[in-house]
C-alpha cells in the first residue's frame, strides 16, 4: 500500500509556517539577549553612585561580558551539533535569565565582573544558534534577509532596554533591570521549548578548522577580518563618543544622547539593508556602507560641523557603521553549508567581539596621549575602510562561486 504524499501547496504552506514561527521566536531570543547584554550599561551610573566607584571601574565588567560571549560564540557549534539547536537556544536563554537574577547577589565590582562573565557564556551561546536556526528554515533566496531581520533583535533589545531602564531604576533601584532581565527570559523558556522548531540538519563540526576546509579558507579569513574591523570602527566610535562630545562643547546630559542617535541610525540602517539585500547582497551593501561611514567619520572629526547638525550626522554614522554585526551574520548564513552554519556564525561573531575590545582600547590609548578629540574620532575611519575592502572581496568570491555553480 502506498501512502500518498501531501500536496505540494500544503507542504509549502507548512514550511512557510514553520519558518515564520522560527524567525519570530529567534528574533525574540536575540532581543532578550541584547537586553541582558546591555543591562550593566543601564545600571552602571546608579551602581557607581551606590558603590562609590568611578565610571572607569566598570571596564572589567564590560570586558568580562565580551570575553564570556566570545567563549559562548566559539563553543555553540559543537554544542548545537551534539544537543540540537532548539535545545541549545532554550538552555542558553534559561541560563542567562537565571544568571541575571543571580547577579542581584553582587556586592562589589569583583563579584559583578565574575557574574557577568558567567552570564555572557549563555548570551554568547544563544545568538549564533538562533541566527543559524532561523536561516535553516528560510528558503535560499530569503536566507540573507531572514538572518538580517532576526539579528536586528540585538539592536532592538539594547535600545528598548535603554528606554525602559529609566523608570525601572527610579522605582526599584539598580536591581530592577536585572530582575526584568531574569524573569522575562525564564517566562519565555516554556514557549521556546514547545514551539521552537529544531534545525533540519544535525551534526557537523564545531571546530574552527572545518571553516578552512573545502575551499572555504579564503572566504573565512575575509569574513573574520571584516567582522573584526567593522566592530573595531563601530565600538571605537561609539564607546568614547559621549566623552569626546564634551570636547565639542556639549554638556554632559546632551553628550550622553550621542549613542542614542547612533543607535537610532543603526536600526534604520539594518531595516534598509534588509529591504535591499536580496537584490544587492549583504557583502556588497556593507562595502558601500563602510566606505560611506569612513567619509562621515572624517567629516565629523575634521569638518567643523555646527553642533546643530551633529545629531543627524550621528544618525547617518550609525546607519552605516553600526550594521556590521547584522551583516556578518547574514553573510555567514549564506557562506557556509547548513552543517557548518552555527559554527560559522559563532566564529565570525567572536571575531567581532574581539574587535569590540581592541577598538575602544586603541582609542583609549590615544586619549591618554592627549590626542585631540577630532583625531581620535578620525581613527575609526581606518578600520572602516579595511572592512569595506574585505566586504567587497567577499562579494566577488560569492559572485564567482555562483557563476561556477551556474556553469556546472
Amino acid at each position: 500500500m502506498t501512502i500518498a504524499s501531501p500536496p505540494a501547496g500544503a507542504a509549502t504552506t507548512q514550511s512557510g509556517r514553520v519558518g515564520l514561527i522560527s524567525s519570530v521566536l529567534c528574533f525574540l531570543v536575540i532581543l532578550l539577549d541584547g537586553y541582558d547584554t546591555g543591562v550593566v550599561s543601564y545600571t552602571a551610573p546608579t551602581l557607581a553612585r551606590e558603590w562609590h566607584v568611578t565610571a572607569a571601574a566598570f571596564t572589567p565588567a564590560f570586558v568580562a561580558t565580551s570575553l564570556g560571549a566570545v567563549i559562548g560564540y566559539i563553543s555553540c557549534g559543537k554544542l548545537a551539533a551534539r544537543f540540537g539547536h532548539r535545545m541549545l537556544v532554550t538552555a542558553s536563554v534559561a541560563f542567562f535569565g537565571l544568571m541575571s537574577l543571580v547577579s542581584l547577589l553582587a556586592t562589589d565590582m569583583t563579584s559583578l565582573t565574575v557574574l557577568r562573565f558567567i552570564t555572557a557564556l549563555g548570551l554568547g551561546g544563544a545568538i549564533p544558534t538562533a541566527i543559524a536556526l532561523a536561516a535553516a528554515h528560510a528558503s535560499t533566496h530569503q536566507r540573507e534577509r531572514t538572518a538580517s531581520i532576526v539579528t536586528l533583535g540585538i539592536v532592538f533589545g539594547t535600545t528598548i532596554g535603554g528606554y525602559i531602564s529609566v523608570p525601572i531604576l527610579q522605582k526599584w533601584g539598580w536591581q530592577g533591570p536585572f530582575v526584568v532581565g531574569g524573569i522575562v527570559p525564564l517566562l519565555c523558556v516554556p514557549v521556546l521549548y514547545h514551539w521552537l522548531p529544531d534545525a533540519p540538519v544535525r551534526g557537523g563540526s564545531g571546530s574552527a578548522g572545518a571553516l578552512f576546509a573545502k575551499g572555504l579558507a579564503g572566504s573565512t579569513i575575509l569574513l573574520w577580518s571584516m567582522a573584526l574591523l567593522s566592530f573595531m570602527q563601530s565600538y571605537s566610535f561609539t564607546y568614547w563618543l559621549p566623552l569626546l562630545l564634551t570636547s565639542y562643547g556639549f554638556d554632559r546630559a546632551t553628550a550622553a544622547l550621542g549613542n542614542t542617535y547612533t543607535g537610532m541610525g543603526t536600526i534604520a540602517g539594518v531595516i534598509v539593508m534588509s529591504l535591499v539585500v536580496g537584490r544587492v547582497g549583504s557583502a556588497r551593501y556593507l562595502s558601500g556602507a563602510f566606505a560611506c561611514g569612513a567619509g562621515l567619520v572624517l567629516l565629523f572629526a575634521w569638518g567643523h560641523v555646527s553642533n546643530d547638525y551633529v545629531p543627524p550626522l550621528l544618525v547617518l554614522c550609525g546607519s552605516v557603521l553600526g550594521i556590521g554585526g547584522v551583516g556578518q551574520a547574514a553573510i555567514a548564513s549564506m557562506l557556509y553549508p547548513a552543517a557548518l552554519r552555527t559554527n560559522g556564525v559563532g566564529w565570525s561573531s567572536a571575531m567581532g567581539r574581539l574587535g569590540s575590545i581592541v577598538g575602544p582600547g586603541i582609542a583609549g590609548f590615544f586619549l591618554h596621549l592627549n590626542w585631540p578629540a577630532g583625531d581620535i574620532i578620525a581613527l575609526a575611519a581606518v578600520p572602516a575602510l579595511g572592512a569595506s575592502m574585505a566586504a567587497i572581496a567577499i562579494h566577488l568570491r560569492l559572485r564567482g562561486k555562483a557563476s561556477r555553480e551556474i556553469s556546472a
